[in-house]
């Protein structure tokens, strides 16, 4: 008994190493469609650490969300001003973009301070707050230089964040922080990965790996809806891990998608 336990608690040590989010490095020299896909990862993954921050606070060890954070936020940090940076020198002619950056990385300086202290549930409904002004200021920040097919790559990451923001509305509930919107946000969550799923599906880029893995994808979010809607209360180990199964579910879309833009 003893030894099939340790087994299994090797296997989550080895899980752990293997499913922690990285931070990829910004693109040097990458093109247009590199550093936009870059910059919709921002957004994402601004999700991924906000999710690390309430495990900790949780006080799970499940994928090392302290280890995750402390590697993500300097790696996280340097993308940002790196991309901000980028959009803002190709963009000159567009103040309102320029102007959606600076305010984005206001939103993220503070973030990032929040994110390096001990977790507590009103610094995480902060978090969630600011990640949510910030994300929409990135998009707008990028929005002009949207062309040749772009856009489908801000579809994917609205796709991906879906399950994310439904985890961490769960896993903050777990935690007992104050949430009266609950439902009407998590409802809203639901409707708009519906609507984004039927625009990819109907993505001429589409191709027979793109319309498999777009089927993994709403067949995975249907466990979330099932949580939703369930009255047993779910393990945030789990909850936590398919969430991260999802984003590499479209993550590969992305790719496919990426291929054929020019």
């Amino acid at each position: 008994m003893i030894s099939a336990r340790r087994s299994f608690l090797a296997f989550l040590a080895l899980g752990s190493s293997l499913w922690a989010f990285k931070i990829d490095p910004f693109p040097k020299d990458g093109s247009l469609k590199d550093i936009f896909n870059t910059n919709c990862l921002q957004m994402t993954q601004s999700q991924q650490m906000l999710k690390a921050y309430i495990m900790k606070g949780l006080n799970s060890t499940f994928d090392d969300p302290n280890g995750n954070l402390k590697r993500a936020i300097p790696a996280y940090d340097r993308r940002f001003t790196k991309i901000r940076e980028y959009f803002q020198k190709r963009l000159p002619d567009h103040p309102e973009a320029v102007k959606a950056f600076n305010e984005a990385q206001k939103i993220w300086n503070e973030s990032k301070k929040i994110l390096q202290e001990p977790p507590t549930k009103e610094r995480a409904l902060k978090l969630k707050t600011n990640f949510n002004r910030m994300i929409p200021l990135l998009l707008q920040g990028s929005k002009p230089a949207a062309k040749g097919g772009l856009e489908l790559l801000s579809l994917t990451g609205k796709l991906c964040r879906g399950p994310m923001k439904i985890t961490i509305d769960y896993l903050l509930k777990l935690w007992g922080a104050s949430m009266p919107d609950y439902q009407a946000d998590v409802e809203n969550i639901i409707d708009n990965f519906h609507s984004n799923l039927k625009k990819l599906e109907a993505n001429p880029l589409n191709n027979e790996r793109t319309l498999k893995l777009l089927e993994q994808a709403r067949k995975g979010f249907l466990f979330y809806e099932m949580m939703y809607n369930a009255k047993t209360r779910y393990i945030p180990n789990l909850l936590s891990r398919k969430a991260d199964d999802n984003f590499k579910i479209i993550r590969a879309i992305k790719a496919e998608y990426k291929k054929q833009l020019h």
